[in-house]
């Protein structure tokens, strides 16, 4: 997790990522987190109140920064390419930029601990995908783009960001580069020509 560990907060933080990372939430306690950050039980209290909350600071901290990321890529100003890049940009950097975080999300939604909080992982993906769907749209109606099914293009776009993560993160390839992520955007693009019939 990429963050300054200079403050006792971000130090707890991060290394609470490394022991639920590497133990899991059940098998990591409050004195552990404490002595790996070194600072006592009342600091780790007085920031975030118990372990349950060092854990929603850090899943639900991460989700709405991303969340963030991403819609705001999407408000911007621009043709639907410009959009998408600026999505797709934010969404590979987010992976580069915290690849431990990364990976323990990724495995909280496949394997959620038994005990921890719940998170709604679906209303979370669903805002960014309902924020993507208005920006293609609002592509169609401009005629920038064919009319299509703007289910299956969320599934292409969103699967093809997807697939380049989880290959990074697992295998170490692709590079999650800017201008991989423009070219996932172009190919993606390409099939949705508004000079011709896209059935995507």
């Amino acid at each position: 997790m990429a963050m300054p560990a200079s403050r006792s907060n971000d130090r707890i933080l991060q290394k609470a990522l490394e022991l639920f990372s590497d133990r899991g939430y059940d098998a990591s306690s409050v004195r552990e987190i404490c002595e790996a950050a070194g600072v006592t039980k009342p600091t780790l209290y007085h920031f975030y109140g118990s372990k349950e909350g060092v854990y929603r600071a850090i899943v639900e901290g991460a989700l709405e920064r991303f969340r963030s990321d991403m819609l705001r890529a999407l408000a911007g100003e621009g043709s639907l390419r410009e959009c998408l890049s600026r999505m797709a940009r934010a969404y590979v950097d987010a992976a580069v930029r915290e690849p431990d975080l990364a990976r323990f999300l990724m495995a909280l939604i496949h394997n959620p601990p038994r005990s921890a909080p719940v998170t709604d992982f679906v209303g979370f993906y669903h805002g960014i995908l309902d924020g993507l769907a208005r920006v293609i749209d609002a592509a169609v109606a401009r005629g920038e783009v064919a009319s299509g099914s703007t289910e299956i293009r969320l599934l292409v776009f969103m699967g093809a960001l997807g697939e380049a993560m989880h290959g990074h993160l697992l295998a170490g390839r692709p590079d999650l580069t800017p201008e991989l992520a423009d070219a996932l955007v172009d190919t993606v693009l390409r099939g949705w020509s508004a000079g011709m019939e896209s059935r995507t």
